[in-house]
């Protein structure tokens, strides 16, 4: 069944009087087209424009009747026929779901080959075909299969996406190897540029990160060099002066605690020395030089002081005594 026969008269729509309409409404356009508006008419155009409207709605309304009923003999066809052929589309639309049910099911079915494809290009290599997941429906279409048959096309194309993935796993493995060497040459850990790299930022601006950061550390390491330096030369001036304080400090308690007993005998050229307290005279060449001999008590409260009281005479240049008795008191 291929014809639909249908007979109408098209309907005749007749405006009687129809040139004295047009020359009232063209009577009252004219007579308002040229208005001047002013402040003191104001009230009176106001009144006119609402007129005007008025007319010009009821007009067009009656024009909406009139196409109404014009219409009708169509709107009446209308939904008959829709009435008439909506087992039709039924039909057609059960056919059309069993149809899509079908293509579905093929296209799951090409999926599956898509992944077995994937899985197989990718063997023995770095390359996850997981992260392939968003080509596979376009991959699955009917047009790259004869039935279920993987078109060369297709099989180029997934090749050509893999072998990409492979370079950027390269690249990034040349790129990890070339960070991690240049922080083992200047002592750092790799572990936080890498993961500068794996988020995404190119390996010149990790170096770049590297080598600021190497900087900064040796900077920072010369700095805290020249502060322990500083304090060092600081601490051995504290000690030098706690030293030369202790050395003041051993002579004025030497001056204080010892109990010095000295008798000075000086004899007359002619005389001989009879006695250790007497005046020595020697000779030497045509000079005659003049020694001093004295017998001093001194008291030391421990063998440290009596120690620090020798070292201090022997540092200044009197080390030629001899202790002719040393004892407990």
């Amino acid at each position: 069944m291929n014809e639909f026969n249908v007979t109408f008269e098209p309907a005749k729509i007749e405006v009687l009087d129809r040139e004295k309409f047009e020359e009232q409404i063209n009577s009252i356009a004219q007579a308002n087209s040229n208005r001047l508006v002013t402040v003191e008419s104001m009230a009176d155009d106001k009144k006119t424009r609402a007129e005007l409207r008025k007319l010009s709605k009821s007009l067009n309304d009656e024009k909406i009747r009139i196409k109404k009923e014009y219409n009708q003999p169509l709107t009446e066809f209308e939904v008959w026929f829709k009435k008439a052929v909506e087992v039709l589309e039924n039909a057609i639309s059960q056919i059309d779901s069993g149809i899509k049910e079908v293509e579905a099911e093929q296209k799951e079915e090409r999926k599956k080959i898509v992944h077995e494809l994937l899985i197989e290009l990718t063997a023995d290599t770095e390359v996850d075909s997981r992260i392939f997941e968003s080509f596979v429906d376009d991959w699955a279409k009917s047009s790259n299969f004869n039935d279920t048959k993987p078109k060369k096309q297709l099989i180029d194309s997934i090749t050509y996406v893999i072998d990409g993935e492979k370079q950027k796993i390269a690249e990034y493995k040349a790129n990890k190897d070339t960070i991690s060497n240049f922080c083992f040459g200047n002592n750092v850990s790799d572990t936080p540029y890498i993961r500068m790299l794996d988020s995404g930022k190119s390996v010149s601006e990790v170096m770049s990160a590297i080598s600021e950061d190497v900087l900064f550390e040796k900077q920072r390491k010369e700095a805290e060099e020249k502060r322990k330096e500083a304090e060092k030369q600081r601490q051995a001036e504290l000690e030098k002066q706690q030293q030369e304080f202790e050395t003041r400090k051993l002579e004025a308690s030497f001056n204080n605690a010892a109990s010095v007993s000295t008798e000075i005998i000086q004899s007359e050229p002619e005389k001989t020395k009879s006695s250790p307290d007497e005046e020595i005279a020697e000779v030497s060449g045509t000079e005659i030089v003049q020694k001093y001999r004295a017998v001093i008590e001194i008291c030391f409260s421990s063998l440290e002081e009596k120690n620090k009281w020798k070292q201090v005479m022997v540092d200044n240049g009197f080390g030629d005594f001899k202790a002719k008795e040393f004892g407990k008191i």
